[in-house]
């Protein structure tokens, strides 16, 4: 064998690091490292005729059809890999450092190109990944939790700060849902629980304990994935700011988030199909008024309607299941909230080392 084998843990001292996962497309899509470039040896229908000729047949059989598949390919593989190459150092995986991955190294080591192999492959990425998050007793610094009703800004507010080079832990982003019954809308498919897990720990693992952390007051269960135990507590823990804002701005707020770059039919059965998902919680009356918007595609009337019926009482209920004082912030103007973030992370900080100086 020509080409060196890492082990999962080792994947973090490979500088500029590019994973080549070379699965089907179907089982990337399902879940894989962050990060990684698809490059697969075999569609997903070739990868379920090779597997029913391994259960059927022979294993033999089922590794000469591989080899006649995806000979012809091997010129568009090998180009694939050399443009990579370009980026930095190829670290090639598939399911669990089987054939795929192998055949794929001894590709590039034939022409004398340096790859490295993932001893293991994705499985032993997430074992790892799941090990580590299991290890953790919490945040290595104190995370100032981000409340507020449904379009203050909250999410772009992360987003500001991590820009401005503050650590941020954004779990919608993770999940790829915004954590409410409408939170799907105009994302496409939340993220199932391997890719949650993969993304909380590739941030937690980067984070500076002499520096907080900004996060935002998500339910533990968001879209398709559940955070830890761990971190719900070092959320009800952590220093809490309500984020405020005018109706007029939050709904301007979810427009954006909606209704940019969003094909407007598919818009319209989506809001319609979230509404039917809790039409039971509405009355009638305002059911129908609902509706009747949503028909005549009038959607900031829609959104501020649904605002003031349906998730600002709901809101309110669940912010007093939160005991922990709170600091105010009005978000009107986003960049003025950050700035008082700012000075607030600095507080923080400046409480957390005079405390650790006193005992």
């Amino acid at each position: 064998m020509g080409f060196q084998e890492i082990e999962a843990k080792e994947l973090y001292d490979v500088q500029s690091r590019i994973l080549v996962d070379v699965r089907s497309p179907g089982e990337f899509a399902e879940g894989s490292i962050p990060g990684s470039v698809n490059v697969p040896l075999f569609t997903n229908e070739e990868r379920a005729y090779i597997g029913t000729v391994y259960k059927q047949e022979s294993p033999a059989a089922a590794r000469r059809l591989a080899m006649l598949t995806v000979s012809p390919k091997i010129p568009q593989i090998v180009e694939q890999m050399e443009a990579l190459m370009k980026q930095g150092e190829i670290v090639v995986f598939c399911w669990r450092g089987g054939m795929r991955s192998y055949a794929a190294c001894t590709f590039m080591q034939l022409l004398k190109y340096p790859v490295k192999r993932l001893r293991g492959g994705y499985r032993a990425y997430r074992q790892l990944v799941l090990e580590q998050l299991d290890l953790y007793k919490g945040l290595p610094s104190p995370p100032i939790v981000l409340h507020g009703m449904t379009g203050v800004g909250k999410t772009r507010l992360l987003l500001m700060l991590k820009e401005r080079g503050h650590q941020v832990l954004d779990l919608e982003q993770m999940a790829n849902h915004r954590g409410s019954v409408f939170g799907w809308i105009g994302l496409g498919k939340p993220n199932n629980q391997k890719m949650f897990d993969s993304f909380l720990w590739e941030s937690v693992r980067e984070f500076d304990p002499s520096r907080p952390i900004f996060m935002e007051a998500e339910s533990r269960r968001i879209g398709h994935s559940v955070m830890p135990q761990w971190l719900e507590q070092d959320k009800i823990h952590g220093v809490h700011v309500l984020v405020e804002a005018g109706l007029e701005h939050r709904v301007e707020r979810l427009m954006d988030d909606y209704l940019a770059q969003h094909d407007p039919a598919l818009l319209k059965k989506e809001l319609g199909d979230a509404l039917q998902s809790i039409q039971k919680r509405i009355p009638r009356v305002q059911l129908l008024e609902l509706q009747a918007l949503l028909e005549s595609h009038a959607y900031a009337q829609f959104c501020g309607q649904l605002l003031e019926l349906y998730y600002d009482p709901k809101y309110l209920h669940k912010l007093t299941s939160y005991k922990s004082e709170m600091l105010n912030i009005d978000a009107d103007d986003l960049d003025r909230a950050v700035l008082r973030l700012e000075v607030l992370a600095d507080q923080v900080m400046r409480e957390r080392e005079k405390g650790e100086i006193m005992s």
